[in-house]
């Protein structure tokens, strides 16, 4: 069956055309239903059988309405017939007709009729055009009689074929059984008998028939009643409760014959008990008897059981029979690891009994799990059957159980024997004599286990007849074994024969491709294929039979493959083996010239030379490297100066207006001259101490007066301003003043060396500079202060108050003090305070230079630095110039910082940037400034920015260069591209590395720095730093790019760090993934159901085979398509990514580094995406019918049904369709906690998640269909994040961003709660029926938390991670809380 959805995907069926699966039988037609439904979710199925009631579907309306929406119908071979007899179903609705069994299409066999009647009509009315037909079946011929193989050939239009290709392969893989006669001892005369058996028999003999319900309702009835007819019914006695009795004694006889008498007392208990607890219920089968009828059922039998104890105990073998004892010592014999078997009986009846009798026999009871399987009615009407003891609904696990080890052995009847897939067996068991040939064959096909056994159970005195005939066929099975083997000897003689040989060389490396080695490399290639590991990866061969004993063969590689070198064919050969050679020979050399092959004649692991070069260098680098000393850009301007040719002025260099503000007012304005232009500065917030804080404004200016001062005058204005804070760390030549500078000044000027200084700076623009320096160079003694009324000083346009004694530490004074004027106690006294003196209220200028940082706590918290000190003014000297440039002067340490700093940046973009035309300069110097510096802003969160926006480029790039490379080539060459390895090997050979500001500015050891000096030092001393910063500060760039001019831009900044691929134009790569996709258009038929998949996904496809590729797993082998699903499923990863990291880096206020990478993992995570996948669904209309009591009494009601995501998966995987059924299974248990929790939990439900155990294909499918979505609209992210938010995922973003949900992995959060102590996480199995896990976690040597009844290790892991989390919190809140008392 796992070849039928071929059949759709090849021809779909019309809008209203259907495809009808026939089988034989109920158990089957059930069987296939399921199979089909897992295996083609993505259409609906239907169901019928005789149960539903469809002999009473009389009307036109209920049949339509039944197969309205409906595209596969399932059912017996009646329910067609029948519906085609009375007109509701017409054959021309038919697209095909799938015959499971077709042996069955012969004599007067519905399945013929159907042929017959109908179908071969149609043929001959409508000149061939019919509905195709597909037979299957494994025995075309049953018996012996001439001509039944040329009827079935001509009803089915068909010719039958019997497999001989790769006979060779199928003979490896038969094992026929052994048969086993299996004697049990005849029963003697005087074996015991069932009392209750002959207490049955009296009663019926003892029923007086004229008190029969039926006969007293025919004689009372309103009609009258013809006495001849009523007259036979007395002497038949075949009324309903009659025959009840009767079958209930005869099946009790055969147990009694078969099993013993305490099997009989058993049964007959068992039914009364049975018929006694329903006879209440209208619902299971007794709603067909008449009232009356159920009574008097009811008062015979209970009379039965008031004579016989209760006690149903086994209490030894004497009441058991000889035969059961024999099977069960057989049973006994056969018991072991791997023990599976059926046990085929006649009767329904015996299939209880031998179930109950071998549950309860102490010999038997632990060893075996056993399981029943019966047939099932085919009609709605058959009355209840007192007898049966059988739930058929509690036998639709059965064979599963049977399949994944639940229970190790089937009773069943013949029911089981034809088209039912059950699950090889190593011991099937006849328990009566088979009835015919058919049955020995069917049976005997169960047993497919190696050495395996096929029992028939025989008394020891029967027939001798009978025991030769079983002689005789067990001597034609051995018979037909050792031909076989005799034939596959030969085959293997055959193949050893050396038919030819073929050679390939590569002439650049002399690698050789052979003939005899070309299927082992095909088969080392398709493994390094990363598909899922659900899939099959193995390369599948055709085998196919030209002329006279001559082979060719076809392969066909997983569709990860492209499509071009996907297949490869042989030339024709004498044998099975050369002719696969021979097309593994043709397939390698495929691929090889595919470039999917390497010239070493290996598959193609490496992206290119520069991978190879990567990973043999790069991926060697500590993580630690030495790289070059940080530039240096006091170098550059020196260099500036030094080029300058005009030596009078300073009319060639740039002027800035640096302003210094405090509460928005102005504390001091100059003048900056620099050699080289500066781009447009923020403000520069200053923290002068804890209560005050400075801003400094740079502007540039076009031009100023200034610029036409002398360099002499601006080097002494500058050292004016400098000296007032940094005289002792300046570099003085007294005797070089007065010769270099040729200005006359006073005799208390200011020595000044004639060396150019880093910057000049100059009074305001009202200022004449050298007035300026004239005025304010030298200081005054405060006494002169005294004869001024010193309440009116402006102690603004005082300078800084040097006390002499003090060795001329400078303060700020705040004021003055005479005589014996009352100072606030708060004040610090000087020790020798003059009450009558004349005073300065001073407070110390800070010797701190760092006032780009805020103080710390510990500083705000000392009092001292607020107070003031008195000084005596005879001690004192006040400086000329104001305090406010002294202020100034303070904080130059501070601006040169950062103007340093941004010429740093302007560098890297006018050189190695420069291709990149990036305007947004802070972007830049983000990106380069490492969080180790402590400036206010780090590479962190572009970093974030520029990883997915990398990923997204590169995926782009790969998927449109390489367009037949498969997922696990593009995968790869990713890796090795977007590596930390690849990106700092990048980042050096640029040298990125002198540009990265790694180092906190202090400002402890500045001093103004002279051009002379710093000619001859463009860096600084080599550093450390490691391979992951370099990375990240290369992706932090990316990042600046993309906020700078997009996908655009990034694409420039990546190209002058990475070489290779080629990259280009985002565009350009979108435009040709949609040409080469529409391309392939044309071949693919895309099936009409996909309609509801874009009303599912919100999104119309243009190009419908994108649609479908997006939900193909590599395990399909059909036709009807491209490639799987894996290619898609790479690009749109990184749409996801980028889309969901956009987005969180755009919020409003900004995500902090570490939340924007857990709010990531959290939503890109494959467990929270497979949830949606599974929540995803459109409703599509399903009609339900409800037939009554009555013949007529049919309801008909329409009902929505739910239609996922994960419905329209095209796949042929039994593991892809168990581990679809599995998943469904927890969700349908876990969906409302998981939605609670994610739409107003404050966690997210990692634990309930990983519960799920959502395999990775569902999260899978959503990332292909983004991939699908972004290919058809031609890169439109906004179509992507369309579909996202109709799934969910944007919401459940947004409500991340917002806050107020718990982020961390409790892994993570127990990690950071243990600090230095190891956490372990110790996961063991659980005893039980199920597989279940445990978790124990210790943290350090103690064992915090312990968990169980998981259903993986993740799960438990993560609950166990959560209970310790709260512990450890409950156990520190307590600890706290009792500190709190002490």
């Amino acid at each position: 069956m796992s070849r039928f959805p071929y059949c759709l995907s090849l021809n779909p069926p019309p809008l209203l055309q259907l495809i009808w699966f026939l089988a034989p039988h109920v158990e089957l037609a059930s069987q296939q239903a399921k199979v089909i439904e897992a295996q083609i979710p993505s259409v609906q199925t239907r169901l019928l059988t005789g149960s539903d009631g469809v002999e009473y579907w009389s009307k036109q309306y209920i049949w339509d309405t039944v197969l309205n929406g409906i595209r596969i119908v399932v059912s017996t071979h009646q329910v067609l017939l029948d519906a085609l007899i009375h007109g509701f179903v017409q054959m021309a609705r038919l697209s095909l007709m799938v015959f499971d069994e077709a042996h069955h299409c012969v004599a007067d066999h519905p399945a013929s009729r159907i042929l017959r009647d109908f179908y071969h009509p149609c043929l001959a009315a409508n000149k061939g055009q019919a509905p195709a037909i597909l037979g299957l079946t494994a025995s075309p011929v049953v018996n012996n009689k001439a001509g039944k193989l040329e009827q079935l050939e001509s009803n089915l239009q068909a010719i039958s074929r019997t497999p001989k290709l790769s006979r060779e392969e199928l003979l490896h893989h038969v094992n026929k059984p052994t048969l086993v006669r299996l004697a049990y001892p005849s029963e003697l005369h005087n074996t015991p008998r069932s009392q209750l058996l002959l207490d049955l028999h009296q009663l019926r003999s003892s029923l007086d028939i004229e008190q029969d319900p039926f006969v007293k309702k025919l004689m009372s009835g309103p009609e009258p009643y013809d006495p001849v007819q009523l007259r036979k019914l007395k002497l038949s006695r075949k009324t309903y409760c009659q025959e009840q009795l009767k079958n209930l004694s005869t099946r009790a006889e055969i147990i009694q014959l078969e099993l013993g008498p305490w099997a009989a007392d058993w049964y007959i208990k068992a039914c009364i008990r049975k018929f006694q607890q329903v006879a209440s219920d209208d619902t299971i089968g007794l709603r067909m008897l008449d009232d009356r009828e159920k009574v008097y059922l009811y008062e015979c039998l209970t009379g039965l059981l008031s004579s016989i104890p209760e006690d149903d105990r086994l209490t030894d073998d004497a009441s058991l029979s000889s035969k059961f004892l024999c099977l069960a010592e057989y049973l006994l014999s056969q018991l072991g690891m791997q023990f599976t078997g059926l046990l085929f009986v006649r009767t329904r009846a015996e299939v209880a009994v031998l179930a109950q009798l071998l549950s309860l026999h102490p010999k038997t009871k632990a060893l075996l799990t056993v399981g029943t399987f019966v047939g099932v009615s085919s009609t709605a009407s058959r009355k209840a059957n007192i007898g049966d003891l059988i739930d058929v609904r509690g036998q639709i696990y059965t064979l599963d159980d049977l399949r994944f080890g639940r229970k190790n052995l089937v009773i069943a009847t013949s029911a089981l024997e034809e088209g039912i897939d059950v699950t090889a067996c190593n011991t099937v068991i006849c328990f009566e004599k088979p009835p015919n040939l058919i049955s020995v064959i069917q049976r005997r096909g169960r047993a497919r286990k190696s050495e395996s056994k096929f029992v028939i159970m025989l008394a020891d005195d029967a027939d001798p007849s009978v025991i030769t005939t079983w002689e005789k066929l067990e001597q034609e099975m051995q018979r037909q074994y050792m031909d076989d083997m005799r034939q596959l000897q030969g085959l293997e003689a055959l193949e050893e024969t050396d038919e030819g040989y073929r050679e390939f060389v590569v002439e650049q490396t002399g690698a050789k491709l052979l003939l005899a080695d070309a299927a082992s490399h095909l088969y080392h290639f398709c493994a390094t294929l990363t598909t899922g590991p659900l899939s099959n990866r193995a390369p599948v061969f055709s085998v196919k039979s030209v002329g006279k004993d001559l082979f060719t063969t076809t392969v066909i590689l997983p569709i990860s493959v492209d499509a071009s070198v996907r297949e490869a064919s042989s030339s024709a050969w004498k044998t099975e083996k050369a002719a696969k050679r021979d097309a593994a020979f043709e397939a390698y050399i495929q691929l090889y010239r595919a470039g999917l092959v390497s010239d070493n004649l290996l598959p193609v692991e490496a992206y290119d030379e520069l991978v190879v070069e990567i990973q043999t260098e790069v991926a060697k680098v500590a993580s630690l490297v030495e790289i070059a000393g940080q530039l240096n850009p006091w170098h550059l301007v020196a260099r500036d100066w030094q080029a300058r040719t005009n030596r009078e002025n300073l009319s060639t260099t740039h002027c800035f207006d640096v302003s210094l503000l405090c509460n928005n007012e102005a504390v001091a304005a100059v003048q900056m001259i620099l050699p080289c232009n500066l781009p447009v500065l923020p403000s520069i917030p200053l923290y002068w101490d804890a209560r005050t804080m400075f801003r400094s404004i740079i502007s540039p200016r076009s031009a100023s007066a200034s610029q036409s001062t002398h360099p002499h005058v601006a080097a002494q204005s500058t050292a004016l301003l400098l000296r007032s804070v940094f005289r002792y760390r300046m570099n003085v030549e007294a005797t070089d003043f007065v010769d270099n500078v040729g200005v006359q000044l006073p005799e208390e000027g200011i020595p000044v060396n004639i060396k150019r200084c880093q910057a000049f700076f100059l009074p305001g623009e009202s200022e004449n500079p050298l007035q300026w320096t004239q005025r304010y160079v030298g200081t005054v003694k405060s006494e002169e202060l005294k004869p001024f009324d010193v309440s009116t000083l402006p102690l603004k346009k005082l300078g800084m108050a040097r006390s002499m004694s003090q060795g001329g530490l400078a303060h700020v004074v705040r004021g003055f003090q005479i005589g014996s004027l009352e100072v606030p106690a708060t004040e610090r006294q000087s020790p020798e305070r003059d009450e009558a003196g004349f005073y300065l209220q001073v407070s110390k200028f800070p010797k701190r230079t760092d006032f780009l940082h805020k103080v710390s706590e510990q500083d705000e918290q000392t009092p001292a630095k607020h107070y003031t000190t008195l000084l005596k003014a005879e001690d004192c000297e006040i400086d000329k110039l104001p305090i406010g440039y002294a202020y100034f002067a303070a904080i130059v340490p501070c601006i040169m910082h950062r103007v340093g700093i941004s010429l740093i940046v302007v560098h890297l973009c006018n050189t190695l940037l420069a291709p990149a035309s990036i305007e947004n300069l802070e972007l830049v110097l983000t990106a380069i400034t490492t969080s180790a510096a402590q400036e206010p802003t780090n590479y962190q969160r572009q970093e974030f920015l520029g990883d997915s926006v990398l990923k997204f480029l590169t995926s782009l790039t790969l998927t449109s260069d390489h367009l037949r490379w498969p997922e696990g080539h593009l995968s790869r060459a990713k890796d090795h591209i977007v590596s930390n390895a690849s990106l700092a090997k990048a980042a050096l050979a640029i040298g990125l590395d002198k540009f990265i500001i790694t180092k906190p500015f202090t400002g402890s050891k500045w001093r103004p720095l002279y051009v002379a000096d710093q000619l001859g030092k463009p860096t600084g001393q080599p550093r450390l730093l490691s391979t992951k910063t370099l990375a990240d500060v290369v992706e932090a760039l990316i990042g600046a790019a993309f906020l700078d001019g997009g996908f655009r831009k990034a694409i420039e900044l990546t190209k002058i760090f990475l070489r290779k691929p080629t990259w280009s134009m985002v565009e350009d790569k979108n435009e040709i993934l949609h040409t080469t996709h529409q391309a392939s258009e044309s071949s693919i038929i895309c099936p009409h159901h996909f309609v509801q998949l874009e009303e599912l996904v919100g999104y119309s496809f243009t190009l419908k085979s994108l649609a479908l590729e997006a939900l193909t797993d590599s395990s399909y082998m059909g036709p009807n398509v491209t490639t799987s699903y894996e290619r898609l499923e790479f690009l749109g990863d990184t749409c996801l990514d980028i889309i969901v990291a956009t987005t969180s880096f755009n919020h409003e206020p900004p995500i902090r580094t570490h939340g924007l990478h857990l709010i990531r993992s959290a939503v890109v995570n494959a467990d929270f995406l497979a949830f949606l996948s599974l929540t995803l669904c459109v409703s599509v209309p399903r009609a339900t019918i409800t037939t009554g009591n009555r013949k007529n009494d049919v309801s008909v009601s329409q009902a929505l049904v739910p239609l996922h995501l994960w419905n329209f998966m095209r796949h042929a995987s039994p593991t892809v369709r168990h581990a679809q059924q599995g998943v469904i299974e927890r969700y349908e248990s876990l969906e409302t906690s998981i939605s609670e929790s994610l739409q107003r939990g404050s966690h997210i439900p990692w634990a309930l998640l990983a519960r799920l155990g959502a395999p990775k294909f569902l999260s899978d499918i959503i990332e292909s269909v983004v991939g699908a979505i972004y290919i058809d609209s031609h890169g439109s992210l906004t179509a992507c994040e369309a579909f996202l938010e109709r799934l969910g995922v944007m919401g459940y973003l947004r409500r991340l961003l917002d806050g107020g949900v718990a982020l961390y992995h409790p892994k993570e959060e127990l990690g950071q709660l243990a600090d230095t102590e190891t956490v372990r996480y110790e996961v063991f199995g659980e005893e039980g029926e199920e597989k279940r896990f445990g978790c124990v976690v210790r943290v350090g040597e103690r064992e915090v938390a312990k968990v169980g009844d998981g259903l993986c290790a993740m799960e438990v892991e993560t609950r166990a991670a959560e209970e310790a989390v709260r512990l450890l919190k409950g156990e520190r809140g307590d600890a706290a809380r009792k500190r709190k008392f002490e």
